[in-house]
């Protein structure tokens, strides 16, 4: 391709008389991501003659909040012959009156040189770059005739082509931005700390291949130096294969290296497996070697899944057991964050007989019982179980009788006191919601858009926090929308399609829980309205859903590393309405209506639920026996995947009555009644699962008299 030649042979003669009053306030959210390859050749001749009188007063009162992400990868080859003549007369007479509240928020990277946190089981994975931007080939950076710098580690010398480098990594690029190349030949040295030799070029690797192999002995420092170079792609490569890694030996440096270094889902995840697995870890020497303030912020987590409170005390005489000469003096601090309350006296007197130590922490820490726990009102008051339950939740919805929004939230744990199986009050949301999005991401849930008690439809959203029963606010999307389909993948949301009030959507959106902020994304390639959305092995899935009238079968598969989306095998039944959700690499999707096939094709009916495996690549029906029967008197608002079921809610017509919830078994694929039954004063609510402290669902059972003793709220 030929390379155009410009010519432009300019003459301006320009008189301005301006006179300008401006008062601006201005709220600015930018998501800025840029890639540009120019070239230019420019020949530019310019005769500029200006005569400028400018009388400017300006009042300007700017409240600036500014969220910049910026990306910008640029390779520019500029040849400019330029021959200006400038004659300027300038009359400058300026009232400037400026009142500047700016706010801005610049991610720092700080180089770690600390020990390793953390120990890995023998493991090795060669992770491919995200496909979005084909990399230079490898043999390239071999080429020594190509480089023009020369990377300084460790005193030895790496030779590298700058701007590929620079394209690769904003660190190198700023590095090249405020320390220029000189003009006098030298070679350019670009000096680095913090980063291994082997590790550098490891990554060198990587830029120019697309490929770099990680495994338990380089991922740390792999990380140190993905971070220090904000390469984010390798630094999400690490992520996976640390979420991988996690185990009892291990989760406990992988957490606090997660936090180190930002992980936000790695640290989530390792603090998700402590929780659940603290009796395995508790026996680890990891857990051992624990200084005694990290001792004591691990026991101090109410969510520790240990049935009986003597496995922490347990934990606590291994620990001191360990070092007991230095370790003692820190036996009364380490003791308060045992739940005292629920150690079985008869169980402490027995330990007292076999075991010195116990008694010398019972003799010093005073307020360990030794006498049988109160009885009724008195002994509830002070029980504090702990662990978790996963919970249903259903929040918002419309009033069955009055049909208005509600704002009201509940849940109920099917895995929790099976005899006692009640809904919950939890705390409302902020504003009534209908035909909203809702889902639960890294221990918290959210609720997005939807319609309010006029019909108006929002762009707001809401968090609650199980830990404090509170609501805060988020973000607006960049579009309001209600009917539209919300996943969860690693962290970030993803909203889909919907409506506005006016017309249906295709555009996407994703949010970063941590971050705060919204990204526009890829649209979805066609209308889907009323469809149904899940995540799958980190792919988002849009399946049915229709447009005009038209009812879909097809199904497709949106990938956010390549942030494309392709076709996968459509559905054996068209549908809209349905509900949909991922669990490992199945997808389930179940309920929805569409018309008869037969001459009455105004009739509605369900449809049969659907299966898909990521092995199989195809769909299979599931046996809905003793789901609903199959008339459009059933509806179904959503599917809660907990444990090895998946519970469907909704109005579920059986030929005599109603049910709300049924349990699908997938190892049996069978379906049963659940008790309690959906309270029945609701209908159409959004709903999820979510990670509840057992000791914060039992107070609030007490306070709502769910156990005939009223105990005042704190």
């Amino acid at each position: 391709m030929s390379n155009p030649n410009l010519n432009l042979n300019l003459n301006l003669n320009l008189n301005l008389n301006l006179n300008l009053n401006l008062n601006l306030n201005l709220n600015l959210n930018l998501n800025l991501n840029l890639n540009l390859n120019l070239n230019l050749n420019l020949n530019l001749n310019l005769n500029l003659n200006l005569n400028l009188n400018l009388n400017l007063n300006l009042n300007l009162n700017l409240n600036l909040n500014l969220n910049l992400n910026l990306n910008l990868n640029l390779n520019l080859n500029l040849n400019l012959n330029l021959n200006l003549n400038l004659n300027l007369n300038l009359n400058l007479n300026l009232n400037l009156n400026l009142n500047l509240n700016l706010n801005l928020n610049f991610p720092v990277s700080v180089p770690f040189s600390g020990p390793p946190l953390a120990t890995f089981q023998s493991r090795e994975e060669t992770k491919p770059r995200s496909p979005r931007a084909a990399p230079p080939r490898s043999s390239f950076r071999e080429e020594t005739r190509f480089c023009d710098a020369h990377l300084v580690l460790e005193g030895e010398e790496i030779p590298v082509q700058k701007n590929i480098l620079a394209a690769a990594s904003p660190y190198i690029r700023t590095k090249l931005n405020y320390n220029p190349p000189k003009d006098d030949g030298s070679t350019y040295k670009i000096e680095l700390e913090g980063i291994s030799v082997d590790i550098m070029k490891e990554i060198l690797d990587y830029i120019f291949s697309g490929q770099i192999r990680l495994n338990e002995e380089t991922i740390q420092d792999v990380v140190q130096a993905a971070d220090l170079l904000l390469l984010t792609d390798l630094k999400t490569l690490c992520c996976e294969f640390l979420e991988g890694c996690i185990a009892a030996e291990n989760c406990i440096g992988i957490r606090d290296f997660a936090l180190h270094y930002c992980l936000h889902h790695v640290h989530y995840l390792a603090s998700e497996y402590l929780e659940t697995h603290f009796r395995d870890v508790s026996s680890t020497e990891e857990f051992l070697e624990l200084t005694p303030q990290k001792l004591k912020e691990v026991l101090s987590m109410e969510k520790l899944n240990v049935g009986n409170e003597r496995y922490v005390f347990e934990a606590v005489i291994r620990w001191i057991s360990h070092d007991s000469e230095s370790r003692k003096v820190h036996m009364k601090d380490v003791m308060s964050a045992v739940w005292v309350s629920g150690l079985d006296a008869a169980y402490l007197r027995e330990q007292m007989m076999s075991e010195p130590l116990v008694r010398e922490i019972v003799k010093e820490c005073n307020n360990i019982p030794l006498t049988p726990p109160q009885q009724g009102e008195a002994m509830l008051a002070s029980f504090k179980p702990r662990g978790y339950s996963e919970c249903i939740v259903t929040v918002g919805g419309e009033e069955r009788v009055s049909r208005k929004p509600t704002s009201v939230m509940r849940c109920m744990c099917p895995l929790y006191d099976p005899n006692r199986q009640l809904w919950i009050e939890l705390a409302p949301m902020s504003i009534p919601r209908i035909n909203h999005g809702v889902l639960s991401a890294e221990g918290f849930l959210f609720v997005l858009g939807g319609q309010d008690e006029n019909k108006g439809t929002l762009s707001s959203g809401e968090k609650y926090d199980p830990d404090t029963n509170s609501w805060s606010s988020l973000p607006p999307m960049h579009e309001a929308r209600h009917n539209f389909g919300v996943v969860e993948i690693d962290g970030i949301l993803y909203i889909l399609g919907g409506e506005d009030g006016e017309r249906e959507l295709i555009s996407m959106e994703s949010y970063d829980i941590y971050s705060r902020t919204w990204t526009k994304q890829p649209d979805l390639t066609m209308v889907r309205k009323i469809g149904c959305y899940a995540a799958m092995k980190k792919k988002i899935y849009a399946m049915g859903g229709g447009s005009y009238g038209k009812l879909f079968e097809s199904v497709e598969c949106y990938d956010p590393r390549t942030q494309q989306w392709t076709a996968i095998c459509p559905l054996k039944e068209r549908r809209f309405g349905a509900v949909a959700c991922g669990v490992a690499s199945e997808l389930y999707v179940f309920g929805g209506v569409r018309s008869r096939d037969d001459s009455q094709a105004s009739e509605m009916v369900t449809c049969k639920s659907e299966f898909y495996h990521d092995e199989f690549k195809r769909w299979i029906y599931l046996n809905d026996q003793n789901l609903c029967i199959p008339t459009s008197s059933s509806f179904v608002y959503g599917a809660v995947p907990i444990g090895a079921s998946i519970y469907v809610i909704g109005d579920l017509d059986t030929g005599t009555n109603y049910d709300y919830v049924r349990e699908f078994k997938r190892s049996t694929g069978t379906w049963q009644r659940t008790k309690p039954l959906f309270p029945s004063d609701l209908r159409r609510t959004g709903c999820a699962a979510l990670r509840i402290a057992n000791c914060k669902l039992f107070r609030l059972q007490l306070q709502q008299g769910l156990f005939r003793i009223r105990v005042p709220s704190p």
